[in-house]
């Protein structure tokens, strides 16, 4: 008997159809933009893809560590399949980092965030400030963990900082 199993164009696509409502609508703009008790992260793109933003904590993972916000970028126009999708996880924080990254790996664990169309898989610690990396070696290691266990690029940035798409 075949497995009756939901297959999604996107994970995105998934979020909508299990009623998840976004932040930020899918839509096309320049400056990304999120922000939490006076932490901000703000992703520029080329102005031309869409993007939307959901809110994790507390509305799609509501038990156990999670990251505040996901950030969805199409990369690919419309119509282009396999669709290609940047997928940021972002946790906007004091300067709790290990805790931070501690939220970020629970969140990337969860298999509703996973699908074959997020080519380019991120995770962002805001903060106010970060200790020098030569000094952090909890963020070196956790950087390589994101890398070879979840195919992520891991990051600490300051609050207001612009990240690239």
């Amino acid at each position: 008997m075949k497995d009756k199993k939901t297959t999604y164009e996107s994970t995105h696509d998934r979020l909508t159809t299990e009623s998840f409502v976004p932040e930020q609508a899918l839509q096309t703009r320049a400056k990304i933009s999120v922000s939490e008790n006076g932490k901000r992260y703000l992703l520029t793109t080329t102005g031309k893809e869409e993007s939307v933003v959901y809110a994790v904590d507390g509305y799609i993972m509501k038990e156990g560590q999670r990251c505040d916000k996901l950030v969805l970028v199409k990369r690919a126009g419309k119509d282009v399949n396999p669709e290609r999708w940047t997928e940021a996880f972002i946790e906007l924080k004091g300067v709790d980092t290990k805790h931070a990254i501690d939220q970020l790996r629970q969140t990337l664990k969860n298999p509703i965030f996973r699908h074959p169309s997020n080519d380019d898989i991120r995770a962002r610690i805001v903060a106010q400030s970060f200790p020098s990396n030569k000094s952090n070696p909890t963020m070196e290691k956790a950087k390589q963990e994101f890398r070879k266990e979840f195919k992520c690029d891991l990051r600490g940035i300051k609050s207001g900082q612009e990240d690239k798409l």
